[in-house]
């Protein structure tokens, strides 16, 4: 997500950027009646200024926004509906959404709010709401998450930390209200050149046996294998390196399609989406740039998620006004 944006454009500018989003790399999502019905643009909120995306059970989708309001819609009808309202006053409250297809239970990244959100996401009930524990004296943007089968993972975009939420067997939720804790990225990950920089740690997903977490650099453009025990980040060395400002990713077996939307915090904005497409070695220490996905309806692509062969990106659309917002699928195997 693009700070830029939170407060009006001109405010987001003057603050710089953040991009968000991830993928639960616990689940995907087989299309049982195949992919032609379903169509290529799905309308969503109208000037909802998207970050957050996440597939639900069946072909729900849900569409978050950064003034806290989320959008449930149906990938095949294109019929949806406001599930949680957005906030009264103008701020940053939502970013990376998942669910846990154990609890249908939403997980939400709370950006500026310092928060973990969890909602219900059958009736948008909230269900608990986490602090997360970063520096008392650091500006926190919790920007995106992944569900294992016993934590949910967050990155935060201005320190160099992920935050670890427990869950209990078959995704309980922990009692204890301050049940987070703080992990320290160490090793070969470097936070930010300077503290007025955006963005450190964005998408992230993890493996399904949840031993190891793939986090996204946004300012660098570089992947990270990250333990998530530990914190210890190794740097994956990419054959035909990444370029761009990274966003969300989604990984499918050892596919990681990385969100790369046609923006630079510090430059013009520019409309050159894509989804870059990398296949990791087995020890994913390494990896090849297979090549990439583009796709005319991309504007401002900030996160994503797999349904049968198709990858859905939402568009955040950081170059134009609020208005129209749409997700647009795309065929995840048409790799240039």
């Amino acid at each position: 997500m693009k700070q830029g944006r939170i407060a009006g454009r001109e405010s987001l500018r003057a603050i710089g950027a953040i991009a968000a989003v991830a993928l639960l790399g616990l689940v995907t999502h087989p299309a049982s009646a195949g992919d032609k019905p379903f169509p290529h643009k799905v309308p969503a909120l109208f000037g909802s200024l998207p970050e957050g995306f996440a597939i639900g059970r069946g072909h729900t989708a849900f569409n978050g926004s950064v003034d806290g309001s989320i959008y449930k819609v149906d990938l095949r009808s294109g019929q949806g509906s406001t599930l949680v309202e957005p906030e009264a006053e103008p701020g940053c409250y939502k970013l990376g959404m998942r669910v846990d297809p154990r609890t249908n239970y939403l997980f939400v990244a709370g950006c500026v709010t310092g928060n973990a959100y969890v909602f219900d996401a059958d009736n948008g009930a909230l269900v608990a709401t986490y602090p997360l524990p970063g520096s008392a004296d650091d500006y926190q943007i919790i920007n995106d998450l992944a569900i294992t089968k016993d934590a949910v993972y967050f990155t935060d975009s201005q320190q160099a930390l992920l935050y670890r939420l427990p869950l209990s067997k078959n995704g309980g939720l922990p009692a204890d209200p301050d049940a987070a804790t703080a992990i320290p990225l160490v090793g070969d990950f470097v936070n930010k050149p300077s503290e007025d920089d955006c963005c450190g740690a964005n998408g992230i997903v993890a493996t399904p046996d949840g031993k190891t977490l793939i986090v996204g650099h946004s300012n660098f453009s570089q992947l990270f294998k990250v333990d998530p025990s530990t914190g210890h980040a190794d740097e994956i060395e990419i054959i035909s390196p990444l370029t761009g400002f990274l966003d969300g990713l989604v990984m499918r077996g050892r596919t990681v399609y990385v969100l790369t939307p046609g923006f630079d915090p510090n430059e013009e904005c520019a409309p050159d989406d894509m989804v870059q497409v990398v296949t990791l070695d087995a020890k994913k220490l390494s990896g090849q740039l297979s090549g990439i996905i583009t796709d005319p309806d991309m504007d401002g692509i900030a996160s994503g998620g797999l349904f049968g062969k198709s990858l859905y990106v939402n568009n955040a659309r950081y170059c134009s006004e609020p208005g129209d917002q749409w997700i647009t699928k795309l065929n995840s195997h048409a790799v240039e």
